[in-house]
Formats: C-alpha cells, sequence, structure tokens
C-alpha cells in the first residue's frame, strides 16, 4: 500500500474577492478546529492548550496580513495565481506493549 498520497485543492487564477473568500473559510476552519479541538481535550482530557493557542495566534495573523494584500490587490488591479497542494502520509500508530 502507498502511504503518501498529494491533492491539489487550489490551483488557478482568482480574483482578489475570490481569493479573500477561499484563504478566509481555510483560515477560518482551521481556527474553528483548533477552538473545538482545545475545548475538547481540556474538558475531557485536562491538557495544556497550550499548542493549539499558539497555532489559533499564528492563523489569526494570517488572516490579517491576507486581508491586507488582498485590499492592496483590489486597489492597484491585481489577481492572485494560487497553488495548494496537500501532502498525506500514512504513519502506523505505536502499539503499546503488554
Amino acid at each position: 500500500m502507498d502511504t503518501k498520497s498529494n491533492f491539489k485543492l487550489i490551483d488557478g487564477e482568482f480574483s482578489a474577492d475570490e481569493a479573500k473568500t477561499i484563504l478566509m473559510s481555510l483560515i477560518n476552519n482551521k481556527i474553528d478546529f483548533h477552538n473545538l479541538f482545545t475545548f475538547s481535550n481540556h474538558i475531557r482530557f485536562n491538557k495544556d492548550p497550550e499548542a493549539s493557542k499558539k497555532r489559533i495566534e499564528e492563523l489569526m495573523k494570517s488572516r490579517e496580513d491576507i486581508i491586507e494584500l488582498t485590499k492592496v490587490a483590489q486597489l492597484e488591479g491585481y489577481s492572485f495565481q494560487m497553488k495548494s497542494t496537500v501532502e498525506i502520509e500514512l504513519v502506523k500508530n505505536p502499539v503499546a506493549v503488554s
């Protein structure tokens, strides 16, 4: 079985508005995922949410940067050439030895 796969998610030229919609959707979904993951792990396992909190901060900064970039692109007449590929690798979970 092949343990690595690549999936092309985005490939094309987009207006500033289209690019903003695509990128905001992606970032907002990632932020929502980390918020739910943090809440769930804290409630169920009393785990420290520090890694997810840091990632949320990074994503929020990226969101601000993208908003600014799309504003500039709109004002100056630019479009966006975007490509995004996700690489997935299957990794065996360690088995607990009794």
